[in-house]
């Protein structure tokens, strides 16, 4: 892989203090594909049984009773049958503190806390068995009887009603949905206005289009997973989850204990996305069944399961409107997005995010609409916001071009945003439009013929495409802990996940660079509740937020170790200038209580700069009309995330996320009876067969503005304007403007009818 300005070395762990910026090798790697590595559906705890949701199986109303019970009875009676959990026995579970649920996709209702039903899939009981097997089959015998309910099942169909009804006494009645004011104080964030709209005069060329994208599934390999114990009032659990410190909180709110009473252990996580950000509910239902048998329980959901019980990418509906001068200068832009929410937790998708300050627009109205629907609860999933959003934007401003006459590109390049057009902050590091340059030369733009359907290769049409990329720099306060062996190792720790990013890579690399001890002599431990906290590992921020906590500590190590063999007289060292002191070695071993303490880290310094990571995106697409089918078979992005620490890595999570973006663009959507809501057919996800020639490189310019380290970063952005760049390829090959998502071969196959582009108002 190579670098701008760099390229890559050997893969071999360095074995001194030079390791940061190296491709080094995952420290967990060997262990992973040997299949020695433990997730937590691999943890064998003595005396274990085993759960297995029941789900409802329509979309709103309520259960009978009479049906609920005679079920459970039958239940009971099973082959190895110890236990059956429903809202007729189930403990009485506290509901959540607002600040767990404001903000936060966390549902406001307890599970199983009373009859209702509010989608397809929710959890209406728990099978628990000696075996999976008597447990699997004894969940099978459940035949509950429904009162059904007329449904919402998508924005359209709320927005047609006269007006949903109001919650009382803050709680949630059968078939209702939460309160509009809920929606209104969580949306004010992401609206914007500024200035006045153009007047009829300067305006050339614009752009009114409407753009969609389908509810896409997060579809880990690791199906999520957990086992509960209690030991007396302590709580421990076994979860694949990326947020033990939130976990923590939220159990420990449900059953009215302490956080100091609940231990959360998640020490490899098998790909999140988002389905494992937050505490779901079978998560809580597992706790309360182990509690109810006495002994550990184990529930790990099935693929099917996983679509209706850890969230999903909600559908979006984006208005877009682009007007520009005689310059090809944006005068005025409005964003307006209409997406959907469950009706037992709040969420929005804020798709309108980046059009806040990605281009000069010296007019724009950004804003978002949630819908209440019956559905599961939507969450956060890779890009959330700026994935969906960048799509309908970077199109937008495509169209923009042809409508202007000029080159895609060359539009961005003149409405560059050289400070942050929404708070009016300098950027604390913006590289894009060396993006573009380098971006543009490795793939050899300037080539491009600016006509639709002037390419062709072997009997299919050519298409070239290009999208902008961005997302936030993020850090947020985080704690680490050292811990020096007597043999001289030194093991650094924090309460964050290792999600298959290559996390503990990276810390212990940042670790080792500081203290100046080889990286063999140095670990990093996370996945455990009770090392010091950190945030959840999500909105590509842990690299940034857990790795000052790690340089910290790190630095503090050194600077006790330079100071013990200074102040020790039996030393070589003793009397020396610290500031001279090389520690390679020396011994820490010796000193190891004063080496082993606890440090904490804060949120930095982020109110005089906007931090924000670029990159763009080029891709090369082949279309065959005849059979519908849309390849991508060459990629170049250049991605600005401040410090590359490992190259290798950093490589791999770009790669991972144009991937992923590739899934959204032509494959992935969730297909659902719209009459009955249950999920139908199958999810189509990108293989290796779909994989495109990668040529991925990074601007390497530090960020030291955010963090000591000076990185941002890297997770999500690589996601970010994939759609839209495959969307303009497939333009650019057939002629067609295709506005929503998935890009099917329904799409590609019908006629094309040429236009030619309006280049007045």
């Amino acid at each position: 892989m190579e670098q701008v300005g760099k390229r890559e070395g050997a893969a071999s762990m360095p074995t001194s203090s030079d390791s940061v910026g190296q491709p080094v090798n995952r420290v967990e790697g060997v262990e992973k594909v040997t299949g020695e590595a433990r997730y937590t559906a691999d943890v064998d705890v003595p005396g274990l049984v085993h759960a297995v949701l029941v789900q409802s199986e329509i979309a709103n109303g309520s259960v009978t009773e009479e049906s609920l019970r005679a079920s459970a009875d039958r239940v009971c009676q099973a082959p190895g049958v110890l236990h059956v959990l429903t809202p007729l026995n189930c403990f009485v579970l506290q509901p959540l503190p607002q600040d767990l649920t404001f903000d936060l996709p966390l549902e406001r209702r307890p599970p199983l806390s009373d009859l209702t039903v509010q989608h397809v899939g929710q959890h209406m009981a728990v099978v628990v068995a000696d075996t999976l097997e008597n447990a699997t089959d004894s969940a099978s015998l459940f035949a509950m009887d429904y009162t059904p309910a007329p449904a919402a099942l998508n924005a359209r169909a709320v927005l047609a009603q006269p007006q949903a009804p109001d919650e009382k006494d803050g709680q949630i009645r059968h078939g209702s949905y939460l309160p509009d004011h809920f929606v209104k104080l969580a949306e004010e964030k992401l609206q914007d206005r500024r200035g006045a709209p153009p007047g009829p005069e300067a305006v050339v060329s614009r752009v009114d289009a409407h753009y969609t994208t389908p509810m896409n599934a997060h579809y880990p390999i690791e199906l999520s997973a957990t086992i509960a114990q209690w030991d007396g009032d302590e709580l421990t659990i076994h979860d694949s989850t990326r947020w033990i410190a939130g976990e923590r909180k939220a159990l420990a709110g449900y059953f009215g204990m302490s956080e100091d009473q609940v231990h959360i252990l998640s020490p490899l996580v098998g790909g999140a996305f988002g389905a494992k950000s937050f505490l779901w509910m079978h998560v809580v239902l597992c706790a309360v069944a182990a509690r109810a048998v006495g002994r550990p329980v184990k529930l790990v959901l099935t693929r099917d399961q996983m679509f209706t019980s850890t969230g999903h990418r909600p559908r979006t509906e984006q208005d877009l409107t682009l007007v520009a001068d005689a310059t090809g200068r944006i005068r005025s832009t409005e964003h307006h997005t209409l997406t959907e929410t469950s009706t037992v937790a709040h969420f929005c998708e804020p798709a309108g995010l980046s059009t806040r300050f990605l281009y000069e627009s010296p007019h724009l109205e950004v804003s978002h609409r949630t819908a209440r629907i019956n559905a599961p609860t939507p969450c956060f999933m890779r890009g959330p916001g700026e994935a969906p959003g960048l799509f309908a934007l970077e199109v937008a401003v495509d169209e923009l071009a042809e409508r202007v006459g000029v080159d895609p590109l060359e539009l961005r390049i003149r409405n560059h945003a050289d400070v942050d057009q929404a708070g009016g902050k300098p950027w604390s590091g913006k590289h894009l439009l060396q993006c573009y340059e380098v971006g543009a030369q490795r793939f050899g733009w300037r080539n491009r013929p600016p006509a639709a359907r002037s390419m062709r290769r072997n009997g299919v049409q050519v298409g070239w495409g290009m999208a902008t990329a961005t997302y936030p720099g993020r850090r947020m306060p985080a704690g680490c802990r050292v811990v020096t062996d007597a043999d001289g190792r030194v093991q650094f720790a924090s309460a964050t996940h290792e999600v298959g990013t290559g996390v503990r890579t990276v810390m212990t690399q940042v670790a080792a660079d500081v203290t100046g001890l080889p990286m063999e002599r140095v670990s990093f431990l996370s996945g455990d509740s009770l090392f010091p906290e950190a945030p959840y590992s999500g909105a590509s921020q842990t690299t940034a937020t857990v790795g000052s906590a790690v340089f910290a500590a790190a630095t503090e190590w050194r600077r006790r170790f330079v100071a013990a063999l200074v102040e020790d007289r039996d030393s070589d060292h003793f009397g020396a200038d610290p500031a001279l002191v090389d520690v390679a070695g020396s011994a820490p071993g010796a000193y190891r209580e004063r080496l082993s303490f606890e440090v904490s880290s804060d949120a930095g310094a982020q109110s005089a700069q906007a931090f924000q990571s670029f990159g763009a995106h080029f891709c090369e697409v082949e279309v065959d009309e005849q059979i519908g089918r849309a390849s991508v078979v060459r990629w170049v992005a250049v991605m600005d995330c401040g410090r590359v620490l490992n190259p290798k890595l950093a490589r791999n999570q770009v790669m991972g996320g144009i991937t992923f973006g590739l899934g959204m663009a032509l494959l992935e959507q969730i297909p659902y009876d719209e009459a009955t809501a249950l999920p139908i057919g199958e999810y189509y996800l990108p293989t290796h067969a779909d994989r495109p020639e990668f040529d991925i490189s990074f601007i390497d310019d530090p960020d030291y503005g955010l963090d000591p380290i000076g990185v941002r970063g890297i997770g999500e952005i690589g996601t970010c304007g994939v759609p839209a760049a495959i969307a303009n390829a497939i333009h650019h090959a057939t002629g067609k403007r295709l506005r929503d998502l998935p890009i099917t071969l329904e799409h590609l196959m019908t006629p094309y009818q040429w236009q030619e582009p309006s280049h007045e108002h």
